[in-house]
């Protein structure tokens, strides 16, 4: 999910990113190591874009911010 969002704070133009959720990714990346967090990170840009695609990217972004308001607005 974090790889999604953090594609979709550019993508979307989204202002904020809460900092908590970034340290919080950050910790969780640092533990995978990033043979396996990397990969995943690119994994939730692909699901951005196919989402984006299939909705539309106004459509899709909209429904981030509606879906996951502790985390970007």
């Amino acid at each position: 999910m974090h790889g999604m969002l953090r594609w979709a704070e550019n993508r979307c133009s989204l202002s904020q990113y809460n900092p908590a959720i970034v340290e919080e990714a950050r910790k969780c990346y640092e533990q995978l190591g990033s043979k396996i967090a990397a990969p995943l990170m690119v994994l939730g840009a692909k699901e951005f874009e196919q989402r984006a695609s299939m909705q539309g990217k106004e459509t899709f972004c909209n429904e981030i911010v509606r879906r996951f308001p502790m985390a970007v607005h």
